[in-house]
């Protein structure tokens, strides 16, 4: 099948368009997004909207002639996102008293120089225009670099539990595609790769990656609940008593008690329920109904794929398992399995006969 050379370039703009769409769209949420996480969000906001008018100019240019001032102000815009990328990170991992306003300005202020005098900055192959280029790259780099090193080097505020690490892998997943993008840049740079479309499809999928990546965390672009602003417990003191919490739960099997409710799980502790629910909340990541159903669920996953136990009623190891209801056991077995109880099952009985 022969396709015109046209097919082609309309699919390379519908493809590049996609990123640029997109980053300017999650950059309006995020700046709409009102008593939220706002100073991360912030910097976010202006990390995709430097990024997404910089693909945009890209297009642009494939089919028109942009004046070289012009040129040199989009150029600019690569100053915005090595700062803005630094900001995000030390604020989203809750991080960031030691910034003092002095330090925006001086993060910033590269890009504020440039945008001033754009107007005597060349834009074609003399070697000071090269440099100029290069060193817009380089400059993104070392901030990627710096914030993943940063980052890597950062102790676990809550002495590490889920919440503190979802929270970083996103981070790093985030650093590695600013990358990712600025090493594409050098490579365009250097002629190895062509600037077009390998720079706009690059950023069209990143984002796009990006956008399922955050879909699964959307918690990370909200404030984190300040419900505990009063609160003693001290970070130490918290982690201490969830390595309690889960000794409880793995050792002692506390969640088979179908009665068990927070508060008689906090006098078990000998700590308040109001502590017990905080700890829960920033440490697991979860509430106590789910953090107590996973476990329950867990152990009716144990049951059901163990031979001795083939014979027995769905509803009488949803009751062995700490669930007080059939109904509650098959709603959340199915939440957090997307299946059923009987078909778990039988997919193991079925592997045992084929095995036999």
């Amino acid at each position: 099948m022969n396709f015109e050379p046209e097919f082609f370039n309309r699919l390379e703009l519908l493809i590049s368009s996609i990123g640029v769409v997109l980053g300017f769209f999650f950059c309006i949420i995020l700046v709409a997004k009102k008593n939220k996480n706002s100073k991360a969000n912030f910097f976010l906001s202006v990390y995709l909207l430097a990024f997404s008018i910089r693909a945009g100019k890209a297009l642009f240019h494939n089919y028109y002639e942009i004046n070289d001032s012009i040129l040199a102000l989009f150029l600019g815009l690569f100053l915005l996102i090595g700062p803005s990328l630094w900001f995000y990170v030390k604020h989203l991992y809750k991080n960031s008293d030691s910034l003092k306003r002095i330090d925006y300005h001086l993060q910033y202020t590269p890009f504020f120089l440039v945008m001033v005098f754009s107007v005597f900055i060349p834009n074609n192959s003399v070697t000071n225009s090269r440099v100029f280029y290069f060193g817009l790259f380089l400059h993104g780099l070392i901030y990627c670099f710096y914030s993943l090193y940063w980052l890597l080097q950062a102790p676990n505020i809550h002495d590490v539990l889920s919440k503190q690490l979802k929270i970083k892998k996103w981070l790093i997943a985030f650093i590695l595609c600013t990358t990712l993008m600025f090493i594409d840049a050098l490579l365009i740079f250097f002629d190895l790769v062509p600037f077009y479309p390998s720079s706009t499809f690059l950023f069209s999928f990143i984002i796009i990656f990006l956008a399922i990546l955050g879909s699964a965390n959307l918690w990370l672009f909200e404030d984190e609940k300040k419900k505990y602003s009063t609160s003693t417990l001290d970070n130490k003191k918290a982690s201490e008593y969830s390595n309690q919490l889960n000794q409880f739960m793995e050792n002692d099997k506390l969640f088979l008690d179908p009665e068990l409710t927070l508060v008689k799980l906090a006098e078990r502790m000998n700590i308040s329920s109001k502590q017990l629910s905080q700890i829960i909340n920033q440490i697991e990541n979860t509430n106590y109904s789910q953090y107590i159903a996973k476990y329950r669920v867990e152990e009716a996953k144990k049951k059901l794929k163990t031979p001795d136990f083939y014979n027995y009623k769905i509803a009488t190891i949803a009751f062995e398992s700490g669930f007080n209801s059939i109904s509650s056991f098959n709603d959340t077995f199915k939440k957090l399995t997307n299946t059923t109880a009987i078909d778990y099952r039988e997919s193991f009985i079925k592997k045992s006969e084929l095995d036999l």
